[in-house]
């Protein structure tokens, strides 16, 4: 096995990383890999681990593959390669794009682009304002025209996914040759649902047959099997159906997937799914889900951020929850409310509860203070009776308000606290679990 660069410009990098495969997989990286061309491609660990032949396009620029560069690049390869090579093509997103664009250059046998764009140039289809900032004068008619499109083409992208759905439709109108594998609860990124060395290399074979239901066959299995696919389907259940997704969560199913941490480390969907159904009543069940979040994060959770967690108090403790999936904190040295995600924040940072009295407190070196306001800041003062500026939550039945005279506390979406309003909306609804 071989790994080197075998062709570099100002914009194009060919990476070439010599296999044994039958076959030649040439692939173009997606967007937000621009810094790393020089060692990054697509496919680079799945040629390795599965010791396959992959050229791999990269770019030092966002520009969709658009450069003066690729006519020599695609040289380098005719000169690698020779005539009768057989060529897969294969990229995502903005590589997609590239992959269906430079096929027919590439005397491509076989292509599999995921989630491609017919163009992101405004005058030749729909698109979203935040493509504007890529535009250059090169992605003037840059959509894909029927003349680029070599070898059998195939297009996986999720239907549910309105704006890859549009873009597939503009794709069929320019070939209807090109086969479509829908990735149900993809997304736009559908290489995440199909990760893994071995469900890669397996979709790849398959596409080497250009065999369309043995493709199909094999990117539904491989999708249907990786715990993105569960993951997402979890994400977009979460807003209508909350409880079922925390008792899938605390599932022994859930235990027993390997990469279960794939799901738990986004915190910021488990406690708000937490928060969710403590809102809604369901206390145990929250508290079940907390429990779980916190043994997966002690026992599989990536060490830099559970060493944050480990270095605040009391994180075993009740926590209370916001609105917007966070954690209410007092910051001792600012002297304040703050709130923070559950794995992101200052050591210093102390969760915030309610004691004895309702009254609100933190606990420090095992000794627990209640909080009071003292003009425009909050000190902490050892636990005793309610008193003039403490800070107390007041149970609403599921959820708490927590009040300082007549006034609530607020948290604010940008992750401020105000103490502003006497009304009880969704800002001023915490949970404790």
């Amino acid at each position: 096995m071989l790994k080197m660069i075998v062709y570099e410009g100002d914009e194009i990098v060919l990476h070439h990383h010599k296999g044994n495969s039958a076959y030649t997989i040439i692939t173009f990286t997606g967007i937000n890999f621009e810094t790393v061309a020089r060692d990054f491609f697509l496919l680079k660990n799945v040629a390795r681990i599965r010791d396959l032949d992959v050229i791999g396009f990269a770019t030092k620029k966002p520009n969709w593959f658009l450069s003066d560069e690729m006519d020599e690049a695609i040289r380098v390869i005719d000169q690698l390669l020779g005539p009768d090579r057989v060529r897969l093509v294969f990229g995502q997103s903005m590589g997609g794009y590239a992959a269906l664009k430079f096929s027919r250059k590439l005397s491509a046998d076989y292509v599999m682009a995921l989630s491609p764009k017919f163009s992101i140039h405004p005058d030749e289809c729909d698109i979203k304002e935040e493509y504007r900032k890529y535009l250059t004068d090169k992605m003037v008619n840059m959509s894909i025209k029927p003349g680029d499109i070599g070898g059998r083409p195939f297009i996986l992208s999720d239907p549910k996914d309105r704006v890859d759905a549009y873009h597939t439709h503009l794709l069929h109108n320019v070939s209807p040759d090109i086969v479509h594998v829908p990735t149900f609860y993809s997304g736009h990124v559908v290489y995440e649902s199909l990760s893994g060395s071995k469900p890669i290399s397996s979709i790849i074979e398959a596409l080497s047959s250009g065999e369309p239901d043995r493709v199909r066959r094999q990117v539904s299995t491989q999708r249907r099997r990786n715990p993105a696919n569960l993951r997402n389907r979890l994400f977009l259940a979460s807003p209508r159906h909350a409880r079922l997704v925390a008792l899938t969560l605390v599932s022994d199913q859930i235990d027993a997937m390997k990469n279960r941490m794939f799901i738990f480390a986004h915190t910021g969907f488990v406690t708000g799914i937490i928060y969710q159904v403590a809102l809604r009543g369901d206390h145990a069940l929250a508290v079940r889900l907390k429990r779980k979040l916190m043994k997966h994060l002690a026992t599989q959770g990536p060490s830099v951020s559970f060493d944050e967690v480990l270095a605040t108090n009391n994180i075993a403790g009740p926590l209370c929850l916001d609105f917007h999936e966070r954690v209410l904190y007092y910051d001792p040295v600012e002297k304040r409310l703050t709130v923070e995600r559950l794995t992101v924040r200052a050591s210093r940072l102390l969760p915030v509860y309610p004691g004895e009295n309702s009254l609100a407190c933190v606990t420090i070196l095992g000794e627990r203070f209640m909080l009071v306001a003292t003009g425009e800041t909050i000190d902490f003062v050892p636990t005793g009776q309610v008193r003039a500026g403490s800070l107390i939550f007041q149970s609403q039945g599921a959820h708490y308000t927590i009040r300082l005279g007549r006034k609530l506390v607020t948290s604010v979406h940008g992750g401020s606290i105000a103490i502003w309003t006497d009304t009880d909306n969704t800002w001023e609804r915490f949970v404790v679990v």
